[in-house]
């Protein structure tokens, strides 16, 4: 019989039924994408019919082929071979057989267990065929030469990891693209493989979701609008583009908020080649890490660009404030919007005020109040209660006064900026500094109470449980603190770099002359934050003082 024929009459373990059969061989195949470029006569195609012509001389029971084509050795997190190892383990495979023990797995120590173990205790006969190992005829030799086959095998596979992220690096920092699908929003050019041009229809609803977004939406009811306007979603979109995806017919338009979020943080939006976003343990721990934004490999200007660095920033900025969901009475009910979320600031402890959606007697009573003050049980001095309109009123006559004075007399205000707020910046920078020391020492000394009190503990002058209680508390004011410290590390840096850029605040000035109110938009884009003050006084009389700290050029008042 022709071999081809043979090897078209071998049936794929996809089309069989297992509950009917015993007695099986297993003819193994599998390629990964190395493999393939190493060798072509290791192909699919190639081993089917080197097996198939093994199966007939040998006369083989009831033989299957398990394929598992573009996956690693390395591991055995392959399809094919984790069905072929469960019907091992049920007891229903005869006998095993690959080309050479490398398909079955470049893995020494779990190749090993299988091979020495597995298929022994279930009486599988595993047959490598070109390697001429069966262990059925296994001499003393043959055992002694298969672990150290298996051993250079994860050699092999270990250089050519090696190997290729050498390669892959190289073309990274070449600026060359890693990534094979471009960003929703883009296509491959159909003249340059490598290269990404617009995809205008794409490109509209991504500028669609950035400006949503800057207007305060949150990525759920983002990704409801897109849902009712039936919209594609990104993979669905590639689909008709013809590019390699699974059918997705039923998540035509199945946004979602985590899908916008990923979106939101995407550089490539800028124009810009982004590599080395993530990367993997080892060669055998194929399973993606997330890489810090500061090692990341940005190359600019690679593509045309969707979205402009200003909007990117201010989305950033948005996204950088954690919103608390409102009630669902509260959801969505004009009037209580939290316009100015990740703002505020209460001027006592430094930490933020919570929005409270409410209303009295009918009347809307949204309200802010110190986080700090009700989450850990009075840890600041006050509730700094304010109601959310009067705030709104005071940081909207400052804005607008800042926006009259600019309008009047720009260029003696602008040349009193650069000089007095460089200095500002440059106290801003000390007094970080000298924080940042503190903090530094209160750590070194939390070391050394924690060691003082453990030797007190060991030589009987404290108690374990007051150890424990003691040794508990000083730990997490040490994790804080080192959270802190990190904190201020990058606002140093921070300032640092940018310092006073009077220039992109002018552009932002530039886009109002007067605010009749206040928007989540308007909000971000000209306020960096505000500290609120305890109300002085009681009732009408009680006044209330603010500051407003404005972006990238801090606080203009000295009240």
């Amino acid at each position: 019989m022709d071999t081809s024929t043979l090897t078209n009459q071998i049936p794929d373990w996809t089309e069989v039924d297992f509950e009917n059969i015993t007695n099986i061989t297993v003819v193994y195949c599998r390629l990964s994408q190395e493999d393939s470029r190493a060798s072509e006569s290791d192909s699919i195609q190639n081993q089917k019919k080197y097996l198939g012509n093994f199966v007939q001389e040998e006369n083989l029971q009831n033989p299957i082929f398990f394929v598992d084509d573009g996956y690693t050795g390395t591991n055995f997190n392959r399809p094919a071979i984790r069905k072929a190892l469960e019907l091992v383990e049920r007891g229903l495979v005869k006998n095993f057989i690959v080309k050479d023990a490398s398909r079955l797995g470049r893995s020494y120590v779990e190749v090993g267990q299988i091979t020495e173990m597995l298929f022994p205790d279930n009486d599988v006969r595993f047959i490598s065929v070109s390697e001429g190992m069966d262990s059925s005829k296994q001499s003393d030799m043959d055992a002694t030469i298969m672990p150290i086959r298996n051993l250079f095998n994860e050699f092999y596979a270990r250089d050519i990891s090696r190997k290729v992220r050498v390669a892959q690096q190289a073309m990274a920092k070449a600026g060359e693209r890693l990534s094979t699908n471009p960003q929703y929003g883009y296509k491959i050019d159909p003249n340059n493989s490598k290269k990404w041009v617009v995809d205008e229809f794409a490109a509209e609803i991504v500028r669609r979701i950035f400006r949503e977004a800057k207007m305060g939406k949150s990525h759920s009811e983002i990704a409801r609008g897109l849902q009712k306007d039936k919209i594609e979603t990104p993979s669905y979109r590639r689909m008709t583009l013809g590019e390699n995806t699974p059918n997705l017919s039923h998540l035509r338009y199945g946004w979602g908020s985590a899908m916008i979020s990923k979106m939101l943080t995407r550089h490539e939006y800028l124009g810009h080649t982004v590599n080395y976003r993530s990367t993997t343990k080892s060669y055998k721990n194929k399973k993606k890490i997330r890489n810090e934004e500061k090692d990341w490999w940005i190359f600019e200007n690679t593509q045309e660009a969707i979205i402009d660095q200003e909007t990117f920033d201010a989305v950033q900025k948005i996204r950088k404030h954690k919103r608390r969901p409102p009630l669902k009475k509260w959801a969505g009910k004009a009037g209580h919007e939290n316009i100015l979320a990740g703002l505020l600031f209460c001027a006592v402890c430094g930490n933020k005020l919570y929005f409270c959606a409410s209303e009295k007697c009918g009347r809307n009573a949204d309200h802010y109040k110190c986080s700090r003050y009700f989450k850990m049980f009075n840890a600041c001095d006050v509730s700094n209660y304010v109601r959310k309109d009067a705030l709104e009123h005071l940081i909207l006559t400052d804005v607008n006064s800042l926006l009259e004075e600019f309008k009047i007399n720009k260029e003696s205000l602008l040349a009193s900026l650069g000089e007095k707020f460089q200095l500002q910046a440059n106290e801003e920078i000390r007094k970080k500094k000298r924080k940042l020391s503190k903090t530094q020492q209160r750590i070194f000394d939390i070391d050394r109470i924690i060691q003082k009190i453990y030797e007190d503990n060991l030589n009987g002058k404290l108690s374990d449980e007051r150890f424990k209680t003691m040794n508990a508390n000083y730990e997490t004011e040490q994790a804080d603190l080192r959270e802190d410290f990190e904190n201020l590390q990058k606002e140093i840096s921070q300032n640092e770099e940018n310092g006073v850029n009077l220039e992109r605040f002018i552009s932002i000035v530039e886009k109002y002359s007067h605010l009749e109110k206040l928007t989540v938009e308007i909000a971000n884009e000209l306020v960096e934050r505000i500290l609120v003050h305890p109300a002085q006084g009681r009732g009408k009389t009680a006044t209330r003082k603010i500051e407003v700290y404005y972006n990238f050029i801090g606080k203009i008042k000295n009240e």
